[in-house]
């Protein structure tokens, strides 16, 4: 069996077994509109707040990395671009690949050349994934100071894995240049990370610290808004058990097994909330308004995003180029098929 066999399979697989926890966990309508009605508004609002304010830490992020290469990129754009690119993500099949290719053929629009464009793409995702794992570290380690009980399991693993990756780090920097890198960049996807790690010495260190600390405030308000929701529905699970089961969904997210992660995500997190001590009801409340303001708020401002971005193109020079009008027809394409994709999931 192919490895595209083995991926629908296992996409098949957890879907079903997402689909059959929900329906387990899912409580009946009256207790779930009694929790719906008994929603604090204000917590509510603070969740959009820090969703929104999540979404557009990382526009900052890609813009802040994009403009230390050379590469202008305003402000307005960068966020279009954000919410067009998570959009197409999210929805579209195989949405991470359409979706980096459409951020792609941006850069390069903006005067970006091949490499610079590829480079930004993979420090980006490696970045975003590296600041969630120091994250991780930092928090676990908070959690150790204030539990003198949790101390002893969490955080002396989280110091030595700490210590263990500063070590890499230093002995990196100090033998790095006597290794012999030629066997590992055979391997596309290592020669790739590689080629970045080098273009990435001509970064100055405060664009770096600005790039780091954008990334850590996506991952941090986006956290804010699910402890923002579960503080609207009145769940009962403790900061430190939400922050798990927050990390336990991002996991699931890495895995790109259906697009946006639909069903697998929210069978994760309800389960979480669940095992963290949330009612039904509660959870599934938590679930649903966490969803709506990071899903599916996000696909009609993603095509806003799009529009503007192909309103303001066609508002310059003229489309001469064969790889202009390639361009923006890989483009619409791309949202005609997320959108194709999007209408067939609601129809099921």
């Amino acid at each position: 069996m192919s490895a595209k066999a083995w991926k629908v399979v296992a996409a098949v697989g957890l879907g079903v077994g997402a689909v059959e926890l929900m329906r387990r966990q899912f409580p009946d309508l009256s207790s779930l509109s009694a929790a719906v009605r008994a929603m604090n508004p204000w917590w509510a609002l603070l969740a959009l707040v820090a969703g929104v304010a999540s979404q557009l830490a990382f526009a900052y992020q890609q813009r802040a990395l994009v403009v230390a290469f050379g590469v202008r990129l305003g402000q307005r754009d960068a966020i279009a671009l954000t919410y067009g690119g998570a959009a197409i993500s999210m929805v579209a099949p195989a949405g991470a690949a359409v979706s980096a290719a459409y951020t792609f053929r941006h850069y390069q629009r903006r005067g970006a050349t091949s490499a610079v464009a590829t480079v930004v793409t993979v420090l980006s995702g490696v970045i975003s994934l590296l600041t969630l794992v120091l994250l991780y570290g930092a928090g676990a380690l908070v959690a150790g100071f204030l539990s003198a009980r949790s101390w002893e399991p969490i955080g002396i693993r989280t110091a030595a894995v700490v210590v263990a990756g500063a070590g890499v780090v230093f002995l990196g920097h100090r033998y790095g240049r006597r290794l012999d890198w030629r066997a590992l960049t055979r391997w596309a996807p290592a020669a790739k990370l590689l080629d970045a790690l080098r273009a990435a010495r001509a970064v100055r260190g405060r664009e770096w610290a600005a790039v780091t600390g954008f990334a850590a405030a996506k991952w941090v308000l986006d956290l804010a808004c699910l402890m923002a929701v579960a503080a609207a529905f009145g769940a009962d699970v403790g900061w430190a058990r939400l922050a798990g089961v927050y990390l336990t969904v991002q996991v699931v997210r890495q895995v790109p097994l259906t697009p946006g992660g639909i069903g697998l995500i929210e069978a994760s997190l309800l389960a979480g909330l669940v095992a963290a001590g949330a009612t039904s009801a509660t959870a599934v409340a938590v679930v649903l308004g966490y969803r709506l303001i990071t899903f599916w708020l996000t696909l009609p401002a993603g095509l806003g995003g799009h529009l503007r971005l192909r309103a303001a193109r066609r508002a310059g020079p003229a489309l001469g180029s064969s790889f202009d009008r390639a361009g923006e027809a890989a483009d619409d394409a791309a949202f005609e098929q997320a959108e194709e994709h999007q209408s067939r999931n609601h129809r099921q």
